[in-house]
């Protein structure tokens, strides 16, 4: 590599209401539109972007972690509106101009609320596999606990693979894995960018009365252009809820079908999220 070679991932920590935020940003040394504030799902963090980033190639992504994932801190709150208002300081303090908003799973509330607060910047909002629920909650016995860790990439890979619907390859599930696990120096074990407790804290929070998680309600005041992706096989935002969803939007949403995908089509079908993804950048921008 030569001295002049841009070297387009940095990352590092800062201060944020109240706590340390790790985050990494792709900086591509040519843009054709605007930046993405990428907001990760509860069960990943940063890392679940790289690869989406580095096939979108031209556009600037600042992806963090978000309270209490990866390498941030947990200053011990859960609502949607305390995620959005970490987002909205990285975003003021990171963007002169207008950028876009894209969240996975949970994250499209939080995505979705920044829009609201900063109309006047967020270009567009970008909805990878919402969580839609169709109808009152099913009643179900809570899922096993998952091991707390695992002795390599490849048994976590294989956990992935027994617990996320979908079409995997061995390529794809490998790269996300690498890329959201995080290793215990001292022990050489792999484990999960988030602590069980954490991970319980906030869904409970989510199914309390005090949630502010209502993402119907956060839609139906959404006027900037949304572009949704949603897992063919996925389980949190089925296909009966696609009309339910869209509906809601005063404008009319973009949806993408990832038909072999679960609840990860950035990982396991980015080929047709980057084939929408751009363009809609591109014309929003």
């Amino acid at each position: 590599m030569s001295p002049t070679t841009r070297i387009p991932w940095h990352s590092g920590s800062h201060a944020i209401n109240g706590f340390d935020q790790f985050c990494r940003e792709w900086r591509p040394s040519r843009e054709d539109a605007p930046p993405v504030l990428a907001l990760h799902g509860s069960l990943t963090q940063s890392g679940m972007w790289i690869a989406l980033a580095e096939m979108v190639a031209t556009v600037r992504m600042m992806c963090p972690d978000q309270r209490g994932f990866g390498r941030s801190g947990d200053p011990g709150t859960d609502a949607c509106a305390d995620f959005a208002a970490d987002a909205l300081a990285l975003a003021r303090r990171s963007f002169a101009a207008r950028y876009v908003v894209m969240g996975h799973s949970f994250a499209c509330a939080i995505a979705l609320e920044t829009a609201l607060r900063d109309e006047g910047r967020v270009a567009a909002v970008v909805l990878v596999d919402p969580v839609v629920r169709v109808g009152p909650a099913p009643a179900a016995a809570p899922p096993p606990s998952p091991p707390a860790s695992f002795a390599s990439l490849e048994e976590a890979a294989r956990h992935f693979r027994a617990t996320e619907e979908g079409d995997w390859s061995d390529a794809a599930l490998g790269h996300l894995v690498r890329d959201i696990m995080i290793r215990d120096e001292a022990s050489g074990r792999w484990r999960f960018p988030y602590t069980p407790a954490r991970l319980a804290r906030l869904r409970a929070f989510a199914a309390s009365s005090a949630s502010d998680y209502d993402l119907l309600a956060k839609a139906k005041g959404t006027r900037v252009p949304v572009l949704v992706f949603r897992g063919g096989a996925s389980k949190r935002f089925p296909v009966a809820a696609e009309v339910p969803f869209l509906s809601t939007f005063p404008t009319t949403a973009e949806l993408v079908q990832c038909p072999a995908s679960g609840h990860f089509p950035t990982a396991t079908e980015p080929g047709i999220v980057v084939a929408a993804l751009k363009p809609f950048l591109a014309r929003v921008g």
